[in-house]
């Protein structure tokens, strides 16, 4: 049973990783061991021999430290859309990323480049890469505010600078913009097939650790390889389930997460028959229409998930606050264990999209560090705010 002593000490803990937080701001980074090497891919004949292709990239840090004690669950870093691994290096600001921060707590880290991406290789002459112009990053990501695309837009205050074009931060994260595979059935099988291969190499569980567009990716691979996968932190996921929001209504993921087969029980053969969908409308402006599972008949479960935590976090003023509630809602229907950390719930405001590069970003991580070191307790804090929004 959670007892008030039980919260004291958790509001405690919070506090101390929070000031421990601070003082490794710097841009120093914290020691480590660094290794590399490529998972999965395969040989295809090109015009003028064989060319590997689909491997992907993936960079080791171990925390070096006197009298600190390694974790026993490893994180493994997975970017969103058209960024890489350094995402979670420094900061564009200079100052350290999460990678240190969770160094610095005794975490060993995996980070990769999703497949076509960045130091992933991807065959020349292909026409299925695309990226983003500034233009979409300013109104989505680093400048919401000045747009107002959405309602929670104003919110944003946590972006270091102005969040436009030729504001150093800004130009520095723009810089890191990679091209990415248009088709996102090819993006999903190679990095569900490396991620297999770069689990199996590390052969004991970890924390998949997701961003955005690289949130898919979890799903699928725990999918493959429940056993190996502790739990998943999805840092506003790609949703919600079977249709794009916001900046169109198209339909999208027909297995609800995913673009390509998930494990369901019963079986799913024809998504399209088998996922039976119901709508419930949005009830106001600040939040979009939902697509879950139909109550009859009984909703299919996502089996192999149904043994993993999965928090999914959103933040205040990103345009995710208008929907992120629906993918909670779709992977508890489907039977999965899921928390949803509302920032702004929990007293940490201001926060867009790119979370983990904003001026507050050792806060968010202490306390994703306190969902998977102290999950339990932690859920006392978040029941309240997530009653009413998730069993209506």
């Amino acid at each position: 049973m959670i007892t008030m002593l039980h919260i004291v000490i958790v509001l405690v803990n919070l506090f101390a990783i929070i000031v421990l937080a601070a003082d490794n701001s710097s841009t120093h980074e914290v020691p480590h061991t660094r290794s590399y090497w490529y998972v999965g891919g395969w040989y295809v004949k090109g015009t003028s021999g064989h060319v590997f292709t689909n491997q992907m990239y993936v960079e080791k840090l171990s925390p070096v430290c006197n009298n600190c004690n390694l974790k026993q669950y490893p994180i493994v870093f997975i970017h969103g859309q058209a960024q890489t691994g350094t995402n979670w290096l420094n900061k564009p600001d200079g100052s350290q990323g999460w990678t240190s921060y969770f160094l610095s707590q005794g975490y060993e880290i995996f980070i990769l480049d999703q497949t076509s991406r960045g130091r992933s290789p991807w065959l020349p002459g292909s026409d299925n890469l695309t990226t983003y112009s500034a233009e979409l990053l300013q109104q989505r990501f680093t400048a919401p505010e000045l747009y107002k695309l959405w309602p929670q837009a104003s919110f944003h205050t946590q972006w270091p600078g102005t969040g436009v074009m030729g504001d150093k931060i800004f130009d520095t994260y723009y810089s890191s913009t990679v091209q990415f595979l248009a088709s996102t059935t090819d993006q999903q099988s190679t990095v569900k097939a490396a991620g297999v291969a770069l689990l199996d190499r590390i052969g004991t569980p970890v924390i998949l650790l997701s961003h955005s567009q690289g949130g898919l990716m979890p799903w699928l691979i725990a999918d493959a390889r429940p056993n190996l996968v502790h739990a998943i932190v999805s840092l506003e996921p790609t949703g919600p389930p079977f249709q794009e929001a916001i900046f169109s209504n198209t339909s999208a993921r027909p297995y609800g997460l995913t673009d390509i087969p998930i494990t369901y029980s019963p079986p799913v053969t024809n998504p399209s028959v088998d996922l039976v969908q119901q709508t419930i409308a949005s009830t106001s402006p600040n939040s979009s229409q939902c697509i879950i599972q139909a109550d009859k008949p009984s909703p299919r479960k996502l089996s192999n998930l149904q043994k993993v935590p999965v928090m999914v976090l959103t933040t205040e003023a990103s345009y995710h606050a208008l929907y992120d509630w629906c993918t909670v809602k779709y992977l508890r229907q489907a039977g999965v264990q899921t928390d949803h950390v509302n920032l702004p719930n929990l007293g940490l405001h201001g926060n867009g999209h790119m979370v983990f590069m904003e001026k507050n970003s050792e806060e968010v991580a202490a306390l994703v560090q306190l969902w998977i070191e102290s999950r339990d307790t932690l859920l006392d804090r978040i029941k309240n705010e997530s009653k009413e929004a998730y069993n209506q």
